[in-house]
């Protein structure tokens, strides 16, 4: 890193307070109706599959950096009890809140305004289930420390469980205006990504937005973070489809990249 840790999470975060309305008025009225369903789900089935193995029924769920809550909102409607959705914008939060008002689930979520390197005391060893989606990796500038907060929110015998996109697909560069996606960066890369066409991965409009920081965390950084807190594999799966519209034509091409990964790693009990 070239600056320290919070440096990025400032900044990150007035990234996404932007975008916000942009995400809002692709999805928001969208997903005000869907929610209102008991069935609704967000998850595709191998993150399932990941959720199936932690089990979901009766726990106490917590997801880092959850957005609008809506991958959250379908956890409690897999059978869980409780879930904490924490994200650094408010915007997003605010928009949470909505949509667990329309599903209503207020009585059995709780959503909060954080820096997730910077979480309440309170929530210390409350969570079965840590919970991360697409993309959640790639904002943190301090992975062993990120590793220290989920490990530090889990029960003995809980789980983290993360669907995400696999680093490998970050060595690629989007293509612009229809072309194809093609490889621009080392896998081996340190310095991190500063990028100011915004984070409009609905529409795809880029827009001069303000900076935000990405970076890129090897599989094998990923994979010994969590050994290096204790934490114990339990299932590791990698995705050959697309689940965060970034480069989003590798998934046709014949010469496929891993796209993503699911994984489940275990606090002993």
């Amino acid at each position: 890193m070239t600056q320290d840790r919070k440096f990025y999470t400032d900044a990150n975060r007035e990234t996404w307070e932007e975008v916000a309305d942009r995400h809002r008025a692709a999805n928001q009225p969208r997903l005000l109706q869907e929610v209102r369903n008991a069935r609704y789900s967000a998850l595709d089935p191998v993150l399932i599959e990941a959720l199936a193995i932690a089990g979901i029924a009766d726990k106490q769920v917590i997801q880092l950096c959850c957005n609008n809550a809506k991958d959250l909102i379908s956890v409690m409607r897999m059978g869980a009890v409780r879930g904490v959705g924490v994200d650094a914008s408010p915007a997003f939060i605010a928009q949470a809140e909505e949509l667990v008002a329309a599903a209503g689930l207020q009585s059995c979520m709780e959503l909060i305004v954080s820096d997730v390197y910077e979480l309440p005391d309170r929530l210390k060893g409350q969570f079965d289930i840590v919970l991360i989606t697409v993309g959640v990796f790639g904002w943190m500038p301090d992975l062993p420390l990120f590793y220290r907060v989920i490990e530090s929110l889990l029960k003995p015998g809980g789980h983290f469980v993360i669907e995400d996109m696999h680093p490998v697909l970050l060595m690629y560069e989007p293509g612009k205006d229809g072309a194809a996606s093609t490889l621009q960066w080392s896998y081996f890369k340190q310095d991190p990504w500063r990028d100011t066409e915004g984070l409009d991965y609905f529409e795809h409009e880029d827009y001069e937005g303000k900076p935000a920081y990405s970076f890129m965390h090897k599989l094998d950084d990923i994979l010994m973070g969590g050994l290096g807190v204790g934490l114990a594999l339990r299932h590791f799966r990698e995705i050959d489809f697309d689940i965060s519209h970034f480069c989003q034509d590798l998934e046709q091409v014949e010469a496929k990249p891993p796209l993503g990964f699911a994984m489940v790693m275990e606090k002993p009990a």
